[in-house]
């Protein structure tokens, strides 16, 4: 890399078109070439045979491409020195850059982890690495969102860079810090590097201009225009400088600081402004990069657009907004002319979906609903597409969560065109729009952890990836219960990364991408179930009832941010917060359980249903819920819901059928864990009443150790769970307590098994963070992760003397019942008719926090090795007593 041939080329290469698709190449050399290359070849001369293609390629690389990426293929041998192997990283190097400047991010990124790779593995000393391949393959990150990954990159690169005492590499590096944590939400992290970077950047450097440019975004981010257009400003008087605009990179990065202040007249709701100043940020890309920075115009465009769409127009105008998202689209998609892309032309890439989004909502405006819904629609297969690359669940989670919103504006199109002539098709696009919208990352987490079980090989990579694996879930506990982060973690976590690509090349067929299969199946819905699906949105609540015949209603209603705070409120002030406010007020707990039931049924009730809840809803008991408004004193006697139908929960559609019990798979040995020793002595009653309803392994107290639960978290059946549970930490991670400590929910990750039922008879196991369009991430939601059928779970802090007697007579019913769902539902009507129990017990508070979520299965528990003693005993003394009597009678 150090050679002066590829530091020319590099400074050079802005001069080639960026985006191309499907670029045509050619795998020959021109007869001259090809002489030369044999001959090379001839005198063994690896070196020099890569560096005449590498020449070759980089003249015009968007036509050889193909060559240059099939370079290594082509080698006769492996390099053998370190001047071969250099040539052999620079080639590495080439094609991660020109798959960059091409459009292709993902191929790009594959090069340059290629490059970093093989540098630490051959462990070559050039100090190039940091210019050439880790700021490159930071930044690809960064742009393809794996922020998690990025910021390992960055790390690294901070500290070379501080190693080498350069002050304008270590304040770059701290500028794409913060870059990095702002795209996270790390806002305060992110304000720290960047004046970190302040501190050892030379004055008046155009480093310093970028890194007012990035404290500008991080301000616009926190909703401080002011602050945000100080640092705006700072940053234009110094790269508008002449002398400045001569460095590398000072024209990208003035224009990115002119965007900041189109970002901040955004802010102001001055739009007219915001446009001039994109306007702006365009012309200097055109200037200093008239045939490159493709992505960056598209960008630019993109934000014009937005502008314009916020202003107000006549109905002829409405085309022109168009015309920004167009021209964006056309950069990144250069064999684009005009409407929607072809889906086979699209690839993984934020702008891409920004400048569909934003077309979007322009047709949206001009009134073009179906061609509006056809562009979100689009969108939810780039996400998906992008979804698949990241490593990191806490990035999936966080663009997740951000897609919520474009499902609420594709939601609202597809209502109004099933609105406007009741057509079936936009009722099913409404209920697929749901789907995408929920529990994206639990499904490709269960489709993964499914995949990898169906190797059942052994294999050095497998084995090397459970070690790992483990390693990192150790890691994170350690972090859990220290505060304190393990420095070696974010490498193992990056090297774990790694591993999965190599596994994922070696076994494609079991690394397909999640196949969205459709939702008209009667294996997804079985007779006489009704699905009831939610989507919570800011201005409105959506609610789609379907059974195995087709959509049955669809609902809209009005101000979703409002009942979405007054269903934050019911949950936390009756439930959470503990009994009080339901004892002291039980006419107030009915009056507001029956405005909840209203917004959701409108009609007769179902004999069962599956509830597929959304935002705050996931928090809600439904069999406490009030079908009628006329308050009754005796709790006994309300009109629950739970007397009117059976409940169960699932995440998603598509997440119900990964639950599906598998053929075979009717194991019903329990195992439980049980520990009245933390403050919970009710414990001791659910133990013996389990013990006479079921038999299995059971551990106690001192006995329910670590060890022993890991151990049994191999084992299929029914896994029992009786003791405290809590949500450690600032992100409230779930937790299980046993006789010497707490188990994590980061070491689900490790475990492959798949048990049939898993009953959490503690507090709180099925709540957790809410994690916005993914669900509550709870211990219950692990669980399914790991591949459980079905999950009972506590929503709230169970009540020792009520769970105790639920939980035993659940174990009852189970044995007759056709699947736990019902058993549990017999079980609470069992709670509301026993007459010893008190009126306030009645209470919803008391027995409704236990749920059950998954997939119906026949459970039948064994019965107890000590009754069937006790009936053999029997069985043989009266037997005893025939054969005495016969024998009397025969003297």
């Amino acid at each position: 890399m150090a050679c002066l041939r590829y530091i020319i080329l590099f400074l050079c290469c802005f001069r080639f078109t960026a985006g191309f698709s499907q670029p045509a190449d050619s795998l020959r050399l021109p007869p001259e070439l090809a002489r030369k290359a044999a001959a090379l070849q001839k005198e063994n001369n690896l070196g020099e045979w890569l560096y005449l293609q590498m020449d070759y390629a980089a003249e015009e690389p968007a036509e050889r491409l193909s060559l240059l990426m099939n370079l290594g293929k082509r080698a006769w041998r492996a390099p053998q020195n370190e001047t071969e192997h250099s040539a052999w990283l620079d080639m590495l190097t080439y094609q991660g850059y020109y798959q960059m400047f091409t459009g292709n991010i993902l191929p790009s990124i594959t090069a340059y982890e290629a490059a970093y790779n093989y540098y630490n593995e051959q462990k070559l000393t050039d100090p190039d690495i940091l210019e050439y391949i880790l700021k490159p393959l930071g930044n690809n990150y960064t742009r393809l969102g794996d922020y998690e990954r990025a910021g390992f990159i960055q790390e690294r690169s901070l500290d070379i860079a501080q190693k080498q005492k350069d002050p304008l590499q270590t304040a770059a590096v701290y500028s794409n810090l913060a870059v990095t944590c702002l795209m996270q939400e790390r806002f305060d992290l992110a304000g720290a590097h960047a004046q970190s970077g302040l501190r050892v950047a030379p004055a008046n450097s155009s480093v310093t201009g970028l890194l007012h440019s990035s404290l500008a975004e991080i301000y616009i981010r926190k909703k401080m225009p002011d602050s945000a257009a100080i640092h705006a400003a700072l940053g234009i008087r110094i790269l508008q400088q002449p002398q400045i605009l001569k460095t590398e990179n000072a024209g990208y990065w003035l224009a990115s600081v002119l965007q900041a202040n189109g970002d901040v007249a955004m802010l102001k709701k001055q739009y007219g402004e915001a446009e001039k100043w994109d306007e702006r940020s365009l012309a200097v890309l055109n200037k200093f990069y008239p045939d490159a920075r493709n992505r960056e115009k598209a960008r630019v465009l993109v934000k014009q657009g937005r502008a314009a769409l916020q202003k107000e127009y006549a109905q002829p105008r409405y085309n022109s907004l168009l015309q920004p998202f167009d021209r964006a689209l056309r950069y990144m998609l250069p064999a684009h002319t005009s409407g929607w892309p072809a889906k086979e032309k699209l690839y993984g890439d934020f702008t891409i979906a920004d400048a569909i989004e934003g077309r979007a909502d322009a047709l949206v405006r001009a009134g073009r609903l179906k061609e509006a819904l056809e562009g979100y629609q689009l969108i939810f297969d780039i996400e998906a597409t992008l979804r698949r690359e990241f490593f990191s669940r806490a990035t999936r989670l966080l663009h997740q969560r951000q897609s919520h919103a474009l499902a609420e504006k594709a939601m609202n199109a597809a209502y109004l065109l099933w609105e406007q002539g009741k057509q079936e098709k936009y009722a099913w696009a409404m209920l697929h729009i749901m789907e995408k919208s929920k529990a994206q990352v639990l499904l490709q987490e269960q489709v993964f952890n499914r995949q990898q079980s169906r190797l059942g090989m052994k294999d050095p990579l497998l084995d090397e990836q459970q070690r790992m694996q483990q390693a990192l879930a150790y890691y994170d506990r350690e972090t859990a219960v220290s505060g304190k982060k393990n420095a070696a973690r974010d490498e193992l976590a990056y090297n774990l990364s790694q591993l999965q690509v190599r596994i994922r090349k070696k076994y494609p067929d079991y690394f397909e991408p999640v196949r969205e299969n459709s939702l008209h199946s009667e294996k997804d819905i079985p007779a006489g179930l009704t699905v009831k699906s939610l989507f919570s949105g800011e201005d409105h609540l959506y609610v789609v009832d379907i059974t195995s015949a087709g959509i049955q209603s669809v609902r809209r209603l009005d101000d979703g941010e409002g009942k979405q705070s007054f269903l934050q409120h019911f949950v936390t002030t009756y439930f959470h917060n503990g009994p009080a406010a339901m004892q002291n007020s039980p006419a107030a707990y009915y009056r507001d359980a029956y405005q909840v039931y209203q917004w959701l049924w409108n009609g007769p009730v179902a004999p069962r249903y599956l509830l597929i809840p959304d935002g705050w809803f996931g928090y809600l008991p439904f069999d406490a819920l009030i079908t009628d408004s006329t308050y009754k004193r005796n709790t006994a006697q309300w009109p629950f819901l739970l007397n009117q139908t059976v409940t169960s929960l699932a995440y998603s559609l598509q997440t119900y059928r990964q639950q599906s019990p598998a053929a075979g798979e009717n194991d019903a040995k329990l195992t439980g864990f049980f520990i009245s020793a933390v403050g919970l002595p009710a414990v001791e009653e659910e133990y013996k009443a389990i013990k006479e309803a079921a038999a299995g392994l059971y551990f106690k107290d001192n006995k329910a150790t670590l060890a022993a639960f890991r151990e049994q978290l191999g084992h299929g059946g029914i896994l029992h769970l009786s003791t405290h549970a809590s949500l450690e930490g600032d992100q409230q991670l779930p937790a299980i307590q046993l006789a010497d400590g707490p188990f994590y929910l980061f070491e689900l990750y490790t475990r492959k098994f798949r048990p049939g039922l898993i009953v959490l008879s503690a507090c709180r196991t099925g709540q957790g963070m809410m994690a916005e369009g993914e669900g509550i991430i709870s211990l219950a939601r692990e669980f399914t992760t790991s591949g459980a059928t079905g999950i009972v779970a506590g929503l709230w802090n169970l009540h020792d003397a009520t769970a105790a007697n639920l939980t035993g007579d659940f174990y009852k019913e189970l044995r007759n019942a056709a699947d736990p769902a019902m058993a549990l539902h017999s079980a609470k009507q069992q709670w509301l008719r026993n007459g010893k129990a008190s009126q306030q017990l009645k209470l919803p508070y008391y027995w409704a926090a236990m749920t059950y979520i998954g997939h119906p299965q026949t459970v039948v528990p064994e019965k107890p090795v000590g009754n069937k003693m006790w009936y053999w005993i029997l069985g043989a003394g009266v037997l005893l007593v025939v054969v005495v009597g016969f024998r009397r009678s025969r003297r």
